[in-house]
């Protein structure tokens, strides 16, 4: 009865680590979008006139 209530026990804690891991990735590509979006909003006529003058 008690091996049993332990296995319970792990295998909700396995599934909880499981959610945190998911959701930091989840949060951290949010992140990473979101720099990468206001890097190329910043740096974009940088960019785009760097090409339209070695073209």
């Amino acid at each position: 009865m008690k091996a049993e209530r332990t296995d319970k026990r792990r295998k909700s804690g396995q599934v909880m680590l499981e959610y945190v891991i998911a959701t930091a990735i989840f949060l951290s590509l949010v992140g990473l979008s979101a720099l990468l979006l206001y890097a190329f909003k910043s740096f974009g006529g940088r960019v785009l006139a760097l090409m339209a003058h070695s073209v």
